[in-house]
Order: C-alpha cells, then sequence, then structure tokens
C-alpha cells in the first residue's frame, strides 16, 4: 500500500533535484534533463494518486463495489484516476512554467526560458504520462 508520507518523500526528492538543477544551470546545459525530472515528476505524482485512491477506496468502499459487478472496473477506474491526477498535476506545472516566463523576467535572464515552446510543452506532459503509467503499473498490485 502506498502511503502519503512515501509519496511525499518522493515528490520532496523530485523538487529537491529539481532546485538543485537549476542552481547549477542542468536544464540550460544539458539538453536531456528535463526528461527524466518529468519522468520521475509524474512517477511521484502518480505515487500520491495512489494513496489517494487507497484513502478514497477505504472511506466509500470502491473496491468492494466495482469488483463485484466487473472485476476490470477497479482496475480501470484506478488507472483513469490515477493517469487523470498526473496530467492535471503536469498541466498546473506547465503553466507555472510559463507563468514564471512572463513574470520573472530577470531570474528568467540568469536561469533561461522555462517554456521554449509547444513542442517542449507536448514532450513535457507525455514524459509526465508516462511516468505515471509505470508508476501505476510497478505500484498497482501493492495499492
Amino acid at each position: 500500500m502506498i502511503r502519503f508520507r512515501n509519496a511525499f518523500f518522493a515528490i520532496a526528492a523530485v523538487l529537491f533535484v529539481h532546485v538543485i538543477a537549476l542552481g547549477m544551470g542542468l536544464y540550460a546545459s544539458v539538453d536531456w534533463f528535463d526528461v527524466p525530472m518529468h519522468f520521475f515528476g509524474g512517477y511521484a505524482i502518480a505515487l500520491l494518486a495512489l494513496a489517494v485512491w487507497n484513502w478514497i477506496g477505504d472511506l466509500v468502499e470502491i473496491r468492494s463495489k466495482t469488483v463485484s459487478a466487473n472485476p476490470y472496473a477497479r482496475l480501470v477506474l484506478e488507472g483513469v484516476f490515477v493517469v487523470g491526477f498526473v496530467m492535471i498535476i503536469g498541466v498546473a506545472w506547465e503553466w507555472y512554467e510559463f507563468l514564471f516566463d512572463q513574470f520573472a523576467t530577470s531570474l528568467v535572464r540568469e536561469l533561461g526560458v522555462a517554456q521554449p515552446g509547444l513542442a517542449d510543452t507536448m514532450d513535457d506532459l507525455f514524459n509526465d504520462f508516462v511516468g505515471g503509467i509505470a508508476a501505476w503499473v510497478f505500484w498497482r498490485n501493492n495499492a
């Protein structure tokens, strides 16, 4: 079972690496560095989604109602919930990057542009998606 504590630790670890990478200029100097960051960001957020799923499932008994009707219903509902949760947070992060570029102009000159264009946004969201799917597939039996 994924616990909130573990999910928050994973998210904190990704954010810690992000802050270090910003300070070292890795996003500007290493072209591919953004890819694993979004993958592991999606992975960490999926852990949080699984913790929320378990908590909600315990409150409203999702498991017993859906499993009795259809054995694949729980799997589908859980997958849609986890991936949807990851994608909502991914879109929010992309908005953060966009707004950062628009309003933190002095930092943008120093750190570089966070959001170079639509292709970067789509790539980031795809990597969030893949990280979320990977976490769900790996942890769904333990959830």
